[in-house]
């Protein structure tokens, strides 16, 4: 997501801070969506009272939010940010483990409620 001057003040004024991502960051959160352009620059935000990098979806209301007011994120924005992060580290040991570029394929039934 390309970030405009506007985007970017309203966002810091919001409480994030902008930290530059690393090659290594881009390619592991891309696609969770945790990666913000600033003048084509990839970088983080985060927001001080939390430990996590926000996702598009928990940036843009702040980005909405007029001048002086802030928007709040949505209830469970911590724990599906938590949720994201285990489930990222998890991916990424779990490809670790079975070798380089290797694609882990699970078989079997789906684990879940049984329908009645």
């Amino acid at each position: 997501m390309d970030l405009s001057p506007d985007q970017v003040r309203a966002a810091r004024a919001a409480g994030c801070a902008f930290i530059p991502a690393t090659d290594d960051q881009v390619a592991r959160l891309t696609m969770q969506r945790r990666i913000f352009r600033i003048e084509g620059v990839p970088h983080l935000a985060q927001r001080a009272d939390s430990g996590f990098y926000e996702t598009h979806g928990t940036l843009k209301p702040l980005l909405g939010a007029t001048e002086g007011e802030v928007s709040a994120p949505p209830a469970e924005t911590l724990q599906e940010a938590e949720a994201a992060d285990a489930s990222a580290t998890l991916a990424l040991a779990t490809e670790s483990r079975a070798g380089r570029g290797a694609q882990v394929i699970r078989r079997g039934r789906p684990r879940g409620p049984r329908g009645g």
